[in-house]
C-alpha cells in the first residue's frame, strides 16, 4: 500500500472488492427473483419492508468495522503494530456483545415496529416471519463484517473476495433448494441468506488465528475510549446505512398510500438497479479506505491524491456504462421478478421510476468516495455531513415537498435530485478541506515521496 505503483494498488484492492460486493448484491437480487416468481409480489414487498431494520443493523457493523479498521491502518502506517492489535482485540470483543444485544432487542419488538406501518395483515406477517429468522443470524454476520474490513487492512483483498463470493454462491444454491425444490416460502429465503452469510465468518476467522495475519488477539489494555473514537470516526457509515433504511420506510409508506402494495413492489425492483450501482461505488470507496489511511499515517499525501484521481476516473466510467444499460434494457430486469396478472401495472410504475431516477447513478459514486476519504483521514464531521445529506436530509425533505407540487413525478424524481444536491455539497467540502491542508506539509511530503520513489 505504501510503495507499489498507485494504479497497481488500486486494481489490486478495487477489483476484488467490486466483484465481492457485486456477488453479494447479485445474491440479493436472486433472492428477489426466487421470492417474486415462486412466492409472490406480496412476499417481495415484505423483503423490502424488512430492509430498513436490516440496514440499521448492518450500518452499526459498518460503523464499527470502518472506524476501527482505518484507525488500525493508520497505526500500521506509523509502524505501531502493538496498539493496532490492542484496538483489533477490543473491536472484536465489543462487536460480539453489542450485536447479540441489538438482535435480541429488535427480535422481541418486531410486531410492534411493523404495526406502525398500517400495512395489510398478510404483508406484516410475512415481514415479521422473514425478519425473525434473519435476526437469528445477524450477530455472526456483524462480526464477519468487522473481520472483512480488517483482512483488507492486512493487505489480503483476495481472501475477502473469496469469502463474499462463497457466501453469494451458497445463497443462490440454498435459495433454489429451499424455495424451488421444497417450496418453503419466504422463510426459506431468510434461512438461505442467514446460512450463506455465516459462511463469511467461518472463512475469515481461521486467517486471524494463523501466523499469516499481522493482527492477533491479545489481552486488551488501557480504557475503551478507542471504541468511542472508532464509532465516531465510522459514524458516517452508520448514517449511510441507517438513514437509507429510514428513507426506505418513508418511501414505502408513501408508495403504500399512493399505489398500494404494488407500489412497494415497484420500488423494490428499482431498488435492485440502484443496489448494483451503489455496491460498485461502495466497493471502490471501501477498498481505498485502508490504502488512504495507511498512506495518511505515513504522510504520503501526494500518493493519496493519485489514488483519488484514479478512483474518480473509474467511478465516472462505471456510471456511464450503468446508465447506458439501465436506459437501454430496463425491461430485462423487470421481467426477472414479475409474472402473472399483476405484472403490467407494476411494470408501468417501475418504468416511470427508472425514467426519472437514472441521473442518480451519475452523482452518487463521487459523493460516496469523498465520504470515505474523510473517514479514512479521520475527519468524521465532513463525512457525516455528506452522509446525512445523501441518505436522510435531501431524500426525506424532497419526498415530502415535491409530490405536493409535482404529484407522482415528485416521488419518482426525488432520488436523482437528492444525489445531485449531495454531490454539490461533497465537492464543496472536499475543495474546502484541500485548501486548508498546510502547503509546508505537502511540500515536505513531496520531497519524502520523491526520495522513496528513488529507493
Amino acid at each position: 500500500m505504501l510503495t507499489t505503483k498507485p494504479i497497481t494498488v488500486f486494481f489490486k484492492y478495487a477489483i476484488p472488492s467490486i466483484l465481492g460486493l457485486l456477488a453479494i448484491s447479485s445474491a440479493g437480487i436472486i433472492d428477489g427473483y426466487f421470492v417474486g416468481n415462486y412466492v409472490g409480489p406480496t412476499a417481495l414487498a415484505a423483503m423490502n419492508m424488512s430492509y430498513p431494520i436490516i440496514t440499521i443493523i448492518i450500518g452499526f457493523a459498518f460503523m464499527f468495522a470502518v472506524g476501527s479498521s482505518v484507525i488500525c491502518a493508520k497505526l500500521m502506517g506509523e509502524k505501531n503494530l502493538k496498539e493496532a492489535n490492542n484496538i483489533f482485540s477490543k473491536s472484536i470483543i465489543f462487536i460480539v456483545f453489542s450485536s447479540i444485544l441489538l438482535a435480541l432487542l429488535l427480535y422481541f419488538n418486531l410486531d410492534n415496529i411493523f404495526s406502525l406501518f398500517n400495512a395489510k395483515e398478510d404483508l406484516k406477517n410475512l415481514t415479521v416471519s422473514y425478519l425473525s429468522i434473519i435476526l437469528f443470524f445477524m450477530p455472526i454476520l456483524m462480526v464477519a463484517i468487522v473481520l472483512d474490513f480488517f483482512v483488507r487492512v492486512d493487505e489480503q483483498p483476495n481472501l475477502a473476495f473469496l469469502a463474499l463470493v462463497s457466501s453469494a454462491v451458497a445463497n443462490i444454491i440454498l435459495d433454489y433448494i429451499f424455495i424451488v425444490e421444497y417450496g418453503f416460502g419466504i422463510q426459506a429465503a431468510a434461512y438461505a441468506t442467514g446460512i450463506s452469510q455465516a459462511l463469511i465468518f467461518f472463512i475469515l476467522l481461521p486467517y486471524f488465528l494463523s501466523k499469516k495475519s499481522s493482527f492477533s488477539f491479545i489481552k486488551p489494555y488501557g480504557d475503551f475510549s478507542s471504541i468511542y473514537k472508532a464509532m465516531k470516526n465510522g459514524s458516517s457509515e452508520f448514517i449511510n446505512e441507517a438513514s437509507a433504511g429510514i428513507t426506505v420506510i418513508i418511501f414505502n409508506y408513501i408508495m403504500l398510500q399512493n399505489f398500494g402494495t404494488f407500489g412497494v413492489t415497484a420500488y423494490t425492483i428499482i431498488g435492485y438497479f440502484i443496489t448494483v450501482s451503489l455496491m460498485i461505488n461502495f466497493a471502490i470507496a471501501d477498498s481505498m479506505q485502508p490504502v488512504i489511511s495507511k498512506n495518511f499515517g505515513a504522510k504520503n499525501f501526494i500518493r493519496i491524491n493519485k489514488f483519488l484521481k484514479i478512483a474518480v476516473t473509474f467511478l465516472i466510467i462505471i456510471a456511464i456504462v450503468l446508465v447506458s444499460l439501465v436506459l437501454s434494457f430496463p425491461d430485462v430486469l423487470i421481467e426477472l421478478f414479475l409474472e402473472g396478472d399483476s405484472k403490467k401495472s407494476i411494470e408501468n410504475l417501475t418504468l416511470q421510476f427508472i425514467y426519472y431516477s437514472w441521473p442518480a447513478f451519475l452523482f452518487s459514486g463521487i459523493s460516496i468516495l469523498i465520504t470515505s476519504y474523510f473517514t479514512s483521514i479521520q475527519r468524521p464531521f465532513y463525512s457525516i455531513t455528506i452522509a446525512l445529506s445523501r441518505s436522510f436530509v435531501f431524500p426525506i425533505s424532497l419526498i415530502i415537498i415535491l409530490p405536493i407540487y409535482l404529484g407522482s413525478v415528485g416521488i419518482f424524481i426525488t432520488l436523482a435530485l437528492s444525489e445531485f444536491f449531495t454531490f454539490l455539497i461533497a465537492i464543496y467540502l472536499f475543495l474546502r478541506k484541500r485548501e486548508k491542508m498546510p502547503t509546508s506539509l505537502i511540500n515536505t511530503n513531496k520531497k519524502d515521496y520523491e526520495v522513496e520513489s528513488l529507493k
